[in-house]
């Protein structure tokens, strides 16, 4: 019974969480919704990668997830490559120090936000 309590906690917290963000993008300038959006596909494609191929899959994920992420926001072929690129960098970085997944989606988000920052 409290498992049920906690994983319902957990679903009613990430569904709030998800609809403040949809709100806090409404007002947000188009640059910074691809910021956003390599932040976040680096993050998923670093944790993803990781569990699947270790570190070279981290890396892999997040340079697909932060450039499909960037270019979905209609970003130039040089944003999405900044993003691609950076995003594969940081989780490679994350997951060596910090480790595992975890490392590798905070590695992947830093990294895929800053590089879709600088080519902006």
């Amino acid at each position: 019974m409290l498992m049920q309590n906690r994983k319902a906690t957990a679903a009613l917290a990430s569904v709030a969480m998800s609809a403040a963000l949809l709100v806090g993008c409404a007002s947000a300038t188009p640059s910074q919704n691809r910021i956003g959006a390599a932040a976040v596909g680096g993050a998923v494609g670093g944790a993803v990668g990781q569990k699947a191929g270790g570190r070279t899959g981290a890396g892999v994920g997040a340079a697909a997830g932060a450039g499909l992420g960037s270019n979905s926001q209609g970003s130039s072929t040089k944003g999405t490559t900044g993003s691609a690129v950076g995003g594969a960098v940081g989780a490679i970085i994350g997951e060596k120090v910090i480790g595992g997944s975890t490392g590798a989606a905070i590695g992947g988000a830093l990294g895929g936000g800053a590089g879709a920052a600088v080519t902006e």
